[in-house]
């Protein structure tokens, strides 16, 4: 039930935003311990063509993560899988040729209310 949602500028390829969703999916289950079945992890890649990041930059790059868990989780838990998948991205954009001009990195842990989530898995 867990979404990853990875929104880019148009200079990141899609298939790197992946592998980050993937290598989030693993920190989610280090952290969350038993509590988290992948197969039921949603990663989206949205990129964007028409953006500015700061002032009238339309040239520069971004990556905003939001993490969407069921409500009641720990503060320390959503704490520690904000930071972790905060540093592994930032670690693995480092190096990164697109880094010759400004990216700005983001991470959002959002709660979605239990009350209200609906989710059917449906098989043939």
């Amino acid at each position: 039930m867990p979404h990853i949602i990875i929104e880019t500028s148009k200079n990141i390829l899609a298939k790197e935003a992946l592998k980050i969703g993937q290598e989030i999916q693993q920190i989610m289950a280090k952290i969350v311990e038993g509590n988290f079945d992948p197969d039921q992890c949603k990663i989206r890649i949205i990129t964007y063509e028409n953006y500015q990041v700061g002032l009238e930059k339309t040239d520069e790059n971004f990556m905003h993560i939001s993490i969407k868990i069921l409500a009641g989780r720990a503060v320390e838990i959503r704490q520690k899988l904000a930071s972790q998948s905060f540093e592994f991205v930032n670690n693995f954009y480092k190096n990164l040729e697109i880094l010759q001009k400004r990216c700005d990195i983001s991470v959002d842990i959002i709660e979605m209310d239990r009350e209200t989530y609906q989710k059917i898995t449906l098989k043939k």
